[in-house]
């Protein structure tokens, strides 16, 4: 597995996060034709959030967004040309470690590869009742995900 490394965002990376954002966002929401996605959406997208840039072999990769208050993921964005790499599983994991706490996060109920990928991270749906007409689950992170041999993280900041 290659090694991810994660560091916070800089303001230099704003237009390749930016329109990473409106690259991945605009095909994994494709079925939504309501939502119009544009890479000028991207900064208030990461208002008051912790924003963690992946990088691979010195290309971004990705980007976390993280909602601090709440223990929040709010974006997990991987290009679709670095999907089923273990970015996102590493990803996660990272967040685990370094926030010391487990998170929630919120995943249109239409989006299964989403869902399968979470599910298959150990999350749990933890939707309440009085949400259940909603578009969207609820899901919690387990406290611990399982790496695969050779996942290597180095974090920089």
């Amino acid at each position: 597995m290659p090694v991810l490394q994660i560091s916070p965002y800089t303001a230099e990376e704003h237009n390749e996060l930016a329109a990473l954002y409106a690259d991945v966002a605009s095909r994994t929401f494709a079925y939504d034709h309501t939502r119009f996605i544009h890479a000028d959406q991207f900064q208030s997208l990461i208002e008051d959030e912790d924003v963690w840039v992946l990088r691979c072999e010195g290309e971004i990769v990705g980007f976390i967004g993280y909602y601090t208050p709440e223990h929040f993921l709010h974006s997990l964005y991987i290009r679709y040309t670095h999907h089923k790499r273990g970015f996102g599983r590493q990803a996660l994991q990272f967040l685990l470690e370094h926030y010391g706490c487990a998170h929630e996060l919120k995943v249109d109920r239409i989006n299964q590869s989403a869902l399968k990928f979470y599910e298959a991270m150990g999350y749990a749906d933890v939707t309440a009742e009085a949400d259940a007409h909603q578009t969207w689950l609820r899901l919690r992170s387990p406290a611990k995900i399982a790496l695969k041999a050779a996942a290597a993280i180095a974090v920089g900041d």
